[in-house]
Formats: structure tokens, C-alpha cells, sequence
């Protein structure tokens, strides 16, 4: 009986150990996993990156963008490459333990901007310009110069004035909208020439004789005029030479002059240092007055380089403000066959002597005519344009 006893007890211990093995065993199956933290959002070149900090005892994770499960993976990051450009994203992270699921971890909001691109990077002036695509969602773009952020704008364009001749900055962009950025776009270096080309004028009776400094490199040098008050400089000449000679003529203002240096070869135009100056003297003598009280003007077309002729472009900046019936244009038969008039510019048809004859029809047209030539040649003249005709004479060279 007691050995019975005995063997009794052995077995009802082997029994209460096994079952508390058991009960161990599915006790730690069944336990909890804990939800991610540390879930991070960010754009990169191919999708929005999500990241998360491991779980322990998670064998695998579920990715979330809003409510709908978009991955399960045992990394600790997913790339959602799906995400469409300026569209706003939540994500969130749940763990697995192969039985259990954790809950979600906290959700982290994301504006998917894409990669900036350069459609513009050079140098003018001694500044430095940038131009680039709109990126999609974004309210601003952060422009970073040699690794250090530089300003903010809002616009798709910046101009850096600060900088120094001789030296090549490195610039970079990203595209931003509140805590979203986009990666870096790819970097663009613009060299600023050690000195521009030191453009000087000379006035010589009627005429301006520009010249530059020769660049290096420069196949040809484009000349720009500019009258004060326009936006922007028409080109009228180039030269391979570092001189220029404009014969003035009658100018109805002040210009400014900008020379570039251009390289060519043979597959594209790069503008190398480039210089401007300004003169507002115009010598008396461009304004004359006939025995009849008309105000008569003497231009020259002349050739460049290239054997092509300058147009001349100073009358555009009047017929373009002026109403069209204030005023009546008028060439003869025989000037028609050397030149021709459009929209206030005069081009050459073939060699040889012209006129044009301009009647103002109205009193505030010509006053304000008036007012331009005296302000342009710095003396009164004695009629005011009072019979309102002006001619033009044109002399087209060989």
C-alpha cells in the first residue's frame, strides 16, 4: 500500500509539471505585442518612406495609408511608391506576432512632393539665376547654396545678387508644404566670371563708339540696346570684334548698352561675362527742323558682321503706346523698294535712300512728341512740332 501510495504521488506530480509547462507554454503564445512607435513619414525620389522603431517580439508588420492595409513586411520600413504627386497621405503601423496583432500606432501625416528640376541655372550680370519646374502640393521651396540653406521664396525663380566675381557656388532646392519637404534636387553650379567685360562708351558727333574687354573663349559678342523705361534690351548687332559703332541717328531717349561674350560650337550658345553702359547725353545735331518748321529725322541701316541688316527698332517703343488713328505713316513708291515699316520698325529692303512722312493728328500726341525730343536732346526746339510732321530719312548702305 504505500508503495502504491508512493507511485501515486510520482505520478500526479509528473502530471502537475507537465500541466504547468503547458500552461507556460501557451501563456507566452498568447501574450500582447505592444503597437509600433517612432513612425516617420518622409518623401524620397521614388515614393514616401515609412519608418518605425522595432517591436519586440513582432515577426512581421502591417502598413496602413488611412484605413486600408497597403503591405505587410518584416522590415522596419515600406516605400509607398504609389503615391501620387501633391496628394496628401496618413499612415500607421500595427505589429504581428504571428497570433496576435497589436494595435495601430499613432498616424503621421504627409504631402508626397516630388523631386525639384532645374529648367534654369547661369550666370548674368555678376548674379546668379535659377529657374525651376512647379512641383506639385508645394507652397514654397527652400534654396540651399553651398550646402547652407540660403532663403525661401514662393515663386518658381530666384536671383542671388550676393555673390563674389571669380567664385562657383553649388545651389540645391527642395520643394516644402508646412512639414513636408521633398528630397534635394539635383545640384546646379554657376560660375561667376572673375570680371565682366568693362564695357565703356564714347560719344563721337552722332555716333557711340562702344568697346569691352575680349573674353576668352568668346566666338562673338551680341550688343543689346536698351532704351529707359523698357523691360528689356533688343539685340541689334554682333561682332567678333571688341568695338562697336552705333550710329545714333535721331534717339528718342537715354539707352543702356549690354554686351555678352557668346561661345558657339556648333551645338549650342553659352553666354560668357557680359558688361552694360549707360549714357544720357545725346548730341545736338540728331534733331533737325526743314525751312518749314518740320522736325526731320536721319537714320542709317547699316550691316553686321554677318552681312545681314540692323533693323531699326527705336520707333516700336512709340507705336506700340500710341493709339493707331492719331497717326497716319506714309512711304512713296520709290522708298517702299528700299525699305519697309511694321510696327514701328524700319528694315531694309535694298540699298539706297528712303523717306517716311509721319503726320500727328492729334495736339497731345504731339506735345508729348515734342516733349521727348527736347527732353532727348537737351534743348528747346523753337516750333513745339507745331505743323505735326515729321519725316524720316533713311539711308540704307551697300
Amino acid at each position: 500500500m504505500k508503495k502504491s501510495t508512493r507511485l501515486t504521488s510520482l505520478v500526479l506530480c509528473a502530471m502537475m509539471t507537465v500541466s504547468a509547462a503547458c500552461a507556460v507554454s501557451f501563456s507566452a503564445s498568447a501574450a500582447k505585442v505592444k503597437k509600433p512607435t517612432g513612425v516617420k513619414a518622409a518623401n524620397t525620389a521614388s515614393g514616401i518612406k515609412i519608418t518605425w522603431k522595432k517591436v519586440k517580439g513582432a515577426k512581421k508588420y502591417q502598413v496602413f495609408r488611412g484605413k486600408k492595409k497597403i503591405k505587410t513586411t518584416k522590415k522596419k520600413f515600406y516605400t509607398d511608391k504609389k503615391a501620387k504627386a501633391g496628394k496628401t497621405y496618413t499612415y500607421s503601423v500595427k505589429a504581428f506576432n504571428g497570433k496576435k496583432l497589436s494595435k495601430k500606432s499613432k498616424s503621421v501625416k504627409v504631402v508626397r512632393l516630388t523631386k525639384p528640376v532645374f529648367t534654369l541655372s547661369s550666370e548674368l550680370d555678376n548674379m546668379a539665376y535659377l529657374g525651376w519646374k512647379k512641383v506639385k502640393g508645394a507652397k514654397m521651396y527652400h534654396i540651399y547654396r553651398n550646402d547652407k540653406k540660403l532663403t525661401t521664396v514662393t515663386e518658381l525663380n530666384y536671383t542671388d545678387s550676393e555673390v563674389k566675381k571669380g567664385v562657383t557656388y553649388k545651389y540645391k532646392i527642395k520643394a516644402v508644404n508646412g512639414k513636408s519637404t521633398s528630397v534635394y534636387s539635383a545640384q546646379a553650379e554657376i560660375e561667376i566670371p572673375e570680371e565682366n567685360l568693362n564695357v565703356k562708351a564714347k560719344i563721337e558727333g552722332d555716333k557711340v563708339v562702344l568697346s569691352w574687354n575680349k573674353s576668352e573663349g568668346a566666338s562673338y559678342y551680341q550688343i543689346y540696346r536698351q532704351r529707359a523705361g523698357m523691360e528689356m534690351g533688343i539685340r541689334f548687332a554682333s561682332t567678333r570684334d571688341n568695338t562697336y559703332t552705333d550710329d545714333l541717328g535721331p534717339n528718342p531717349d537715354a539707352f543702356t548698352y549690354t554686351v555678352y561674350a557668346i561661345n558657339f560650337d556648333n551645338t549650342e550658345e553659352m553666354v560668357l561675362p557680359s558688361g552694360n553702359v549707360s549714357f544720357v547725353y545725346i548730341p545736338e545735331g540728331c534733331y533737325k527742323t526743314d525751312e518749314n518748321g518740320n522736325l526731320r529725322i536721319n537714320i542709317t541701316l547699316n550691316r553686321n558682321e554677318f552681312g545681314d541688316y540692323i533693323d531699326y527698332y527705336a520707333g516700336r517703343e512709340y507705336t506700340s503706346s500710341l493709339d493707331l488713328s492719331s497717326f497716319d505713316i506714309t512711304i512713296d513708291e520709290e522708298s517702299s523698294k528700299v525699305i519697309s515699316v511694321d510696327d514701328g520698325v524700319i528694315s531694309a529692303v535694298a540699298a539706297g535712300k528712303a523717306e517716311i512722312k509721319i503726320e500727328l493728328k492729334t495736339e497731345a500726341v504731339k506735345n508729348r512728341l515734342y516733349t521727348a525730343a527736347c527732353a532727348a536732346a537737351g534743348k528747346e526746339f523753337n516750333n513745339k512740332l507745331s505743323t505735326g510732321i515729321i519725316y524720316i530719312d533713311v539711308t540704307v548702305e551697300q
